[in-house]
């Protein structure tokens, strides 16, 4: 049986798994409306998707003894704690020749992005989590 907190772990891959799909079902389809989510998401995937692995890896390791309150309370800054390394780790670009200014840039247009794809993922995954466990406490 699937646990509260196995469930908020594994809504962790979301991120992941979603922008592949929609890949996947490009490939598999001719539609334009499909190519086009499939660029945004895979685009996602491209530039977020080595920092987001790092920032679930840290996540799941912070999860471990945690309750499933204190899991679900992290879900609600879990994008904007994503947008805070990612700029972090956009920095390290510097000493490689990248301009500041585009670093700035980059970190500008991606937080926008990842924070309204991110909080509507946190918003599905507890609206799913309300439906499967609304019933049964919060410990």
């Amino acid at each position: 049986m699937l646990t509260e907190r196995r469930f908020l772990q594994l809504s962790l891959v979301l991120p992941l798994a979603v922008p592949l799909a929609i890949g996947l079902m490009a490939r598999l389809t001719s539609s334009e409306v499909v190519d086009v989510f499939a660029a945004i998401f895979l685009l996602s995937l491209a530039f977020g998707g080595l920092p987001y692995l790092l920032f679930v890896t840290a996540i799941l390791f912070w999860s471990r003894n945690k309750s499933v309150r204190a899991i679900r309370r992290l879900s609600y800054f879990s994008p904007l704690l994503f947008v805070l390394a990612t700029a972090a780790l956009s920095l390290a670009a510097i000493p490689f020749g990248i301009a500041l200014r585009e670093i700035f840039l980059f970190i500008v247009i991606f937080s926008v992005y990842a924070l309204l794809f991110g909080y509507l993922y946190v918003f599905v995954i507890n609206y799913l989590y309300e439906i499967f466990f609304g019933k049964r406490s919060n410990t």
